[in-house]
Formats: structure tokens, C-alpha cells, sequence
């Protein structure tokens, strides 16, 4: 009875924080951003969020991030060389992302950065704990 009890502690304990594959699921988190950017800051970011910049370099929060996107019509990204690498509940991803931006004054911009973001497993579901991008090319 012991033991049985025990192995079924194991396989509860192992259960619960098993996680996904971020590799698998990272292209579907992407494009969610790129249908609503708003949203997905919302479900797939930490409350203590930290963003950096490459345009000013400095330390922005969540709702930074948010303000940024009300003020675009649209912001869209497309995702090249990206590498994961995942240990348990922690991954980093990193990349180069083509973003098209338009203003909600139509102005239209576009731009490349080199992108990395630090994910963490809670709650059932990859959530984005840290960003950073560097433009590396303007247009």
C-alpha cells in the first residue's frame, strides 16, 4: 500500500508541472500576436513583464508595452532564425522579427530586430517573463 501510494505521489507531482515542448507551440503564440497584439500581451506575458528596447534601451513594464500598441492601426511580425532552447519550465527563444507597423495616423513603418524572449511554464502555459529586441535595420 506504501508503495503504491508513493508511486502515485510521483506521477501527481510529475503531472503537475509538466509542460509542453516550446517549440511546438511557439509559432502558434506568434501569430496570435500578429491577430491581436493588445490580447496577446495579455495572455502570454508575466504581470511583471520587463521589455527592453533597442530604440531607447531602457527598462519599460506591461503597461508601457500596452500604450505602445494603442496607438497603431497595426503591428504585425514575421519570425526568421529562431532558435529555442528549453530546460523544464524555463526557454529562451531568439530570432530575427520583420515588423510592420502602421499608426493610427496611417504612417507606415518597417523595420528588423534581433529578438529575445525569456518564457517560463505557470499556470499550465508558456508566459513571456522578459523581452529584448535590438533594430538591427531600418526601412
Amino acid at each position: 500500500m506504501k508503495k503504491t501510494l508513493t508511486t502515485l505521489f510521483l506521477l501527481l507531482s510529475v503531472a503537475a508541472v509538466a509542460q509542453t515542448n516550446l517549440a511546438d507551440e511557439f509559432p502558434a503564440m506568434m501569430k496570435a500576436r500578429n491577430l491581436d497584439n493588445k490580447a496577446w500581451l495579455q495572455a502570454h506575458t508575466t504581470p511583471d513583464m520587463a521589455f527592453i528596447g533597442g530604440h531607447d534601451g531602457l527598462v519599460h513594464d506591461k503597461d508601457w508595452m500596452l500604450g505602445h500598441f494603442k496607438n497603431q492601426k497595426s503591428h504585425t511580425a514575421d519570425l526568421t532564425n529562431v532558435k529555442i532552447q528549453q530546460v523544464g519550465d524555463l526557454a529562451v527563444a531568439t530570432g530575427i522579427s520583420t515588423l510592420s507597423i502602421e499608426t493610427l495616423e496611417g504612417k507606415k513603418q518597417s523595420y528588423k530586430d534581433a529578438f529575445t524572449y525569456t518564457l517560463r511554464w505557470i499556470g499550465g502555459k508558456w508566459m513571456i517573463t522578459n523581452l529584448h529586441h535590438t533594430k538591427i535595420d531600418y526601412q
